[in-house]
């Protein structure tokens, strides 16, 4: 499954377009989040889950060795029902690494930074807890979960299709070279975004209809999160990949963030219709 790192750099691009996804995503901040909470509570990338969740159920997945999400069922459970009620909130902002280190700065060397601007944080708006505002953070959640789970589809279609055209099968080593691909992969993608831990996200997280995320696993995400964009400014140069390809690589990451722009296009055109795959599993 991809990284991390990969779903984030998936994330800021899809942001960085002017597409019908991007102009729906009011909360960025909720939506950066909520494409890393399936794996969550799986309970590998976040330290101290009590109750971990099987893959198959955060993930909607059948138990496979290269399981495919079944994202239009999450869709059509959680996605489709907030988008029918949707009234508009107030946009949220992501924080960046940079500004992040900005703020430290000017905390830590005051007289290098004396003469300079305040970093600004969240304005008001970005706090809020009104009913409407939080109604848009849960909405903007929700579809960076869908999200990730196009993604988690895409690149585990391809990569047992890739597998199959090899004349592979899934096993250990398969998996462990498979891994060690997505790790240096995701190590060339230069990322920047962090959520921002704040009353509307933890208010939002625990609404999640799939399953509550409260504030302790909320704040263990972020700094998981933060952790991975600080050590991942992009190096370009990698050690030969040990199973896929660079054009592997680049095929699929360009696929999986037009899929997911195509597919919100379409389905909110027709909201009443029921969700199909957007790929077609193997």
């Amino acid at each position: 499954m991809p990284s991390w790192n990969i779903h984030i750099a998936q994330t800021e691009r899809l942001l960085e377009r002017t597409g019908a996804l991007a102009n729906s995503v009011r909360d960025r901040n909720a939506f950066l989040f909520g494409c890393v909470v399936p794996d969550i509570f799986v309970g590998y990338m976040v330290p101290g889950i009590a109750d971990p969740i099987p893959y198959r159920i955060t993930h909607f997945a059948n138990p496979e060795p290269i399981p495919k999400p079944r994202e239009h069922e999450f869709w059509d459970t959680y996605v489709a029902p907030l988008l029918k009620g949707a009234s508009v909130g107030t946009p949220a902002a992501a924080t960046s690494i940079a500004e992040e280190r900005e703020r430290l700065n000017r905390v830590h060397y005051p007289q290098r930074y004396k003469d300079a601007e305040p970093v600004a944080g969240p304005g008001a708006s970005e706090l809020s807890l009104a009913p409407d505002d939080v109604a848009q953070s849960l909405l903007d959640l929700t579809l960076g979960v869908w999200s990730h789970l196009v993604a988690d589809t895409v690149w585990n279609t391809r990569v047992n299709q890739y597998l199959e055209a090899h004349g592979g099968k899934p096993c250990e080593e398969f998996r462990i070279k498979k891994q060690g691909d997505f790790d240096w992969f995701g190590k060339t993608l230069g990322i920047v975004s962090i959520p921002r831990a704040t009353d509307r996200l933890y208010t939002a997280a625990t609404r999640f209809g799939q399953y509550p995320i409260h504030k302790e696993y909320v704040l263990k995400t972020i700094g998981v999160m933060h952790e991975i964009v600080r050590e991942n400014p992009g190096e370009p140069d990698h050690p030969p990949y040990r199973l896929l390809t660079e054009e592997f690589f680049d095929a699929t990451f360009t696929e999986v963030v037009e899929l997911t722009e195509e597919g919100f296009a379409a389905r909110v055109e027709s909201p009443d219709v029921p969700a199909l795959p957007l790929i077609a599993s193997c």
